[in-house]
């Protein structure tokens, strides 16, 4: 089985290609909402966060409030380590679980779709990146149009992720995502076709 790590910040564009492979068939797991799952079953994970950042990240029904959390744990660099250390470590177990699950039953491939890739530390146990990137000022646009986010929000959530051109090197494929999505679909499946065909090879020389 071949593991694809499909990686890209805020706004270029991999929801789309998640979804295309999605559609293709392919198993994707989506890394957000497993980690969305240790926000709301981890009782020793919200702990640590409310230890770490206070009640002002609980919503009125005494849940985490993730958008809360992330106006508090994107502030600094230093708040957005201590998020991470909290919720990666049990993030990552669950992400191993998914995908010994989908190799128990037969897949070929499977797809991680994390934003946070190269921030979680785990390219050398994945067999290829995808990396999906768009200029930063599209990126910013799409954020104002799409989310209506501030300029002071948006130059927030892009300061905590590691900018797209420290990721190039490190990944096997980039997806440029400056036209239309037509076009980064048709990108996406290429990229597709190509993973598909080494699984292939793959496949005929056991």
């Amino acid at each position: 089985m071949i593991t694809v790590g499909l990686t890209g910040n805020i706004a270029g564009g991999k929801t789309v290609v998640a979804d295309r492979w999605r559609d293709a068939g392919v198993v994707v797991i989506d890394a957000d909402r497993l980690g969305h799952t240790v926000l709301t079953d981890d009782s020793e994970a919200q702990a640590a966060l409310l230890e770490a950042f206070g009640t002002r990240i609980l919503d009125a029904a005494g849940s985490i409030d993730r958008v809360a959390l992330g106006v508090r744990a994107f502030r600094s660099p230093h708040d957005t380590a201590r998020l991470n250390a909290i919720v990666h470590p049990p993030l990552l177990e669950r992400l191993g679980r998914e995908i010994d699950a989908a190799q128990l039953e037969g897949h070929d491939t499977v797809v991680i779709d994390a934003a946070l890739i190269f921030e979680f530390g785990i390219p050398e146990d994945l067999d290829r990146i995808v990396l999906v990137t768009a200029p930063r000022e599209l990126r910013a646009e799409r954020l104002v149009r799409q989310r209506g986010l501030s300029p002071e929000r948006i130059e927030e959530l892009m300061a905590a992720q590691i900018p797209d051109i420290e990721k190039v090197d490190c990944s096997d494929y980039v997806i440029v995502n400056d036209g239309s999505i037509e076009l980064l679909r048709e990108k996406a499946d290429a990229v597709l076709a190509d993973i598909q065909e080494e699984v292939s090879r793959c496949a005929g020389s056991d």
